[in-house]
C-alpha cells in the first residue's frame, strides 16, 4: 500500500509542477478565465421517469489557473482543496492538519515518493469528520505530506462524493 501510495504522491507532485504551465497554455488558447476560484453550484437532480432517485449534481468551474477548488470544513475549521482525480487520498500540508489537531509523530512520515529535489515523506493518517458540498463524512483515508504546498482532495473522498465527469470547463460531481 506505501508502495502505492508513493506512486501517487509523485504523480501529485509532478502534476502540481507541470500544472502552471500547462494550464497557462490552456488560457492563452482561447480558454475563458474563472474569477472565481469556489465556483461551485448545487445543481437539483434531474427527474427520468416521474422517478427521483435523490440524486444531486455538484457542478464546479475551472479557476483562472485551469483547475478545481472546493472548501470543506472539519471542527469547524475550513479548509481550501485542490480537486485532484490523480490523488489516491486527501493530502493535507502540515499547517492544515496541525490547525485541526492532528499532529503525526515524527516518525509516522515515511518515504513514499521520490522527486527532482529529493525523497517525499507523508504520514498516513484518518480525518474523523470533514464536511464537502454538504456532505458529511466520517473516517476519511488521509495523509500529512510534508512540503506540500495546498490541501488535495483525492479519491479518498471524491469517490464517496460520486461519480465524477469534466465537461468543458466544468467538472460535475453526481451523487
Amino acid at each position: 500500500m506505501f508502495r502505492l501510495l508513493g506512486i501517487s504522491l509523485f504523480a501529485i507532485v509532478a502534476m502540481s509542477a507541470l500544472a502552471p504551465v500547462l494550464t497557462s497554455r490552456l488560457n492563452h488558447a482561447d480558454h475563458a478565465a474563472v474569477s472565481a476560484p469556489d465556483r461551485i453550484a448545487l445543481v437539483a437532480p434531474r427527474k427520468s421517469g416521474g422517478d427521483d432517485d435523490g440524486d444531486a449534481a455538484l457542478t464546479m468551474q475551472r479557476d483562472s489557473t485551469g483547475q478545481f477548488h472546493l472548501t470543506g470544513t472539519s471542527h469547524g475549521e475550513a479548509i481550501s482543496f485542490l480537486v485532484d482525480t490523480g490523488a489516491d487520498v486527501v493530502a493535507l500540508t502540515e499547517e492544515t492538519a496541525d490547525r485541526l489537531g492532528i499532529r503525526p509523530a515524527a516518525n509516522d512520515f515515511q518515504p513514499m515518493m521520490k522527486t527532482a529535489s529529493g525523497t517525499g515523506y507523508a504520514a498516513p493518517v484518518v480525518i474523523d469528520s470533514l464536511e464537502v458540498a454538504g456532505s458529511e463524512f466520517h473516517n476519511v483515508e488521509a495523509v500529512v505530506a510534508q512540503g506540500l504546498g495546498t490541501n488535495l482532495l483525492g479519491q479518498s473522498l471524491l469517490r464517496r462524493l460520486g461519480k465524477v465527469e469534466l465537461q468543458g470547463d466544468s467538472m460535475v460531481i453526481r451523487r
